[in-house]
């Protein structure tokens, strides 16, 4: 924070405003077992429904609840085929802790505290597999062993898989996607309802354009690195060839016709 407090005193005072435990790891509560701090997961859905964003609200709703429905049942089939106890997911987090974890050495406190030391930075940390714990706070946080439990673990000649929390185990999975999104019948079999006056959507009037499909961006936030920004670029315009403005804004085509 210091070093952000000189380079802009700002965003300091914004950031400082707010909770840690919202935007700083070390603050974070642990019941939830994530670690992330970006949107991402919001956004990949939001992007999933883009085809359905344009359409009327039932269809629309319609849409995302087969989506849904769909997703839910291919989920719920691959946990209870899987093989494993840990899924895919984090189990590939833990292998590659279990790969950083040679270069950690562990020494016995006594019952089932560790100090592990780094072979190289002679950095240290305190492990107690007890409490699941580990003082550089990723153990507590994310419930996947780190590195330096792994080592502690390794030492008391035991499985790492048998230290991953049970939100990442195939039980939890199997028991989140078990509930199933009833089918319904289409519109043509929905009861009508008497009391309710018909009404009639209202006329659209296609708008001049291409349709905008994404969403509205902030102000300050980071433009694509993929796409090329016209910002900043200077136009020319076809008719008169000068520069600064195009063939729509073009003055002199307007005074010719």
């Amino acid at each position: 924070m210091g070093e952000l407090k000189a380079i802009n005193t700002d965003a300091y005072n914004w950031l400082i405003a707010i909770p840690t435990k919202n935007w700083c790891k070390h603050a974070f509560n642990t019941y939830c077992r994530c670690d992330v701090l970006i949107n991402n997961l919001s956004e990949s859905f939001n992007s999933t429904i883009l085809l359905a964003r344009d359409k009327t609200i039932i269809t629309m709703m319609e849409w995302i609840r087969t989506y849904i429905m769909k997703r839910f049942a291919t989920l719920r089939e691959k946990a209870i085929t899987y093989p494993g106890v840990v899924m895919p997911r984090p189990r590939k987090r833990l292998d590659k802790e279990i790969e950083k974890s040679g270069n950690w050495i562990p020494t016995w406190a006594g019952a089932e505290k560790f100090e592990v030391t780094h072979g190289f930075t002679m950095d240290k940390f305190v492990v107690d597999l007890s409490n699941n714990s580990c003082s550089c706070y990723s153990w507590d946080l994310i419930g996947i062993p780190c590195r330096h439990a792994i080592a502690a673990i390794s030492y008391k000649v035991q499985n790492p898989e048998d230290y991953v929390h049970v939100y990442y185990k195939k039980p939890a999975y199997v028991t989140c996607y078990a509930p199933e999104i009833v089918p319904i019948n289409g519109q043509q079999m929905w009861p009508t309802s008497e009391n309710t006056p018909l009404l009639l959507p209202p006329i659209y009037k296609t708008p001049p354009g291409r349709p905008k499909k994404l969403r509205r961006r902030e102000t300050d936030e980071p433009v694509s690195h993929t796409k090329l920004c016209k910002k900043n670029s200077i136009m020319k315009c076809n008719s008169c060839k000068e520069f600064g403005h195009n063939v729509r804004s073009c003055r002199r085509k307007k005074v010719h016709n």
